[in-house]
């Protein structure tokens, strides 16, 4: 008698830099999709010598391995959700953009401007150009953090982020999530709506790689079917726990946030989670009201899992801070 076969996993793909340090770039995406039962692939666009307190040196992949890495694993393992992070160059996002173009799975844009300590990495006005022509459009939400919306939007002083991310759709973005906001939480608008995703600041020093955690995290929501509203707020929490939860015992001033050590102590099995078993839902989430949350925001403790993995973050924990990692 054959054996059944096991659910598919919820294959995700990561398109960005390595971060030597380990906390952050695409080393920190493979955490954040390991965090969720997701299996994680990589193209690396280029390499960075830093740690948690800055990048040293930095230089890009030939675009030509860009596009040999991006054909091969689209081809042999293909991806159910993908994230695009570091802005390199023009050339590289129209690369990008031309390969991932027709892609049926939801698309996550990540415009790595800055590291959480102030280092840029844009390719310059004509990188973030390209960015926002080409793969803003296609992806299904961006996820800038407050100070990289003042600046792809231009408006250096606004204060306001459903003003920011009202401008940054009339660029071009069909969903925005800013991260960062002064006061804590996010910022939701799809298009249509806006929608404050709040949560408290945590102060333990251990923001770097809490953006690219958050995005990669959406992203693993996303590619389940989970709906952006409830994969948004799934995806604060979660990297809320990993600030709280940090590596404080790795780097001197700055620390990398650590999805999987708060996976382990702050998460228990949801009995509404969206499981994936080749037809994801969103069985948990609170039915949307108007409120700027979900109603059930306060208490759930419910996540999207893979094959039933006990990976919902706890309710003690709904916010934190979104440094911008490599």
């Amino acid at each position: 008698m054959t054996a059944p076969r096991p659910p598919r996993r919820t294959r995700c793909l990561t398109i960005g830099s390595s971060d030597s340090s380990g906390g952050a770039g695409i080393q920190g995406d493979l955490k954040a999709f390991a965090s969720v039962g997701a299996y994680g692939a990589t193209v690396l666009v280029g390499v960075t010598a830093q740690s948690p307190a800055g990048v040293i040196a930095s230089a890009p992949v030939d675009l030509d391995l860009v596009a040999a890495q991006l054909d091969t694993v689209l081809t042999d393992i293909g991806a159910d959700g993908v994230k695009v992070g570091t802005t390199w160059s023009a050339a590289l996002m129209h690369l990008v953009a031309d390969r991932l173009a027709g892609m049926s799975a939801p698309l996550v844009v990540d415009p790595v401007l800055v590291t959480a300590a102030g280092s840029g990495l844009s390719g310059g006005n004509d990188a973030v150009d390209a960015l926002c022509e080409r793969l803003l459009p296609m992806a299904a939400v961006t996820t800038p953090n407050f100070a990289e919306a003042r600046r792809l939007t231009g408006l250096t002083d606004e204060t306001d982020p459903a003003v920011l991310a009202g401008a940054l759709v009339r660029r071009g973005a069909r969903a925005v999530v800013i991260t960062d906001v002064p006061g804590g939480g996010d910022w939701l608008f799809d298009g249509r709506r806006h929608r404050a995703v709040p949560g408290p600041r945590h102060a333990t020093g251990c923001e770097h790689g809490a953006g690219c955690a958050h995005s990669a995290l959406l992203t693993a929501f996303l590619a389940r079917g989970v709906p952006l509203p409830r994969a948004a707020e799934l995806a604060h929490r979660a990297v809320a726990a990993g600030v709280a939860n940090g590596a404080v015992d790795i780097g001197r001033d700055r620390h990398p946030v650590d999805l999987l050590t708060a996976t382990a102590t702050d998460t228990e099995t949801a009995t509404g989670a969206a499981t994936d078993t080749g037809a994801a839902t969103d069985t948990g989430a609170a039915t949307d009201t108007g409120a700027a949350t979900d109603t059930g925001a306060a208490t759930d403790t419910g996540a999207a899992t893979d094959t039933g993995a006990a990976v919902a973050v706890g309710a003690a924990v709904v916010g934190g801070d979104r440094g911008r990692p490599a």
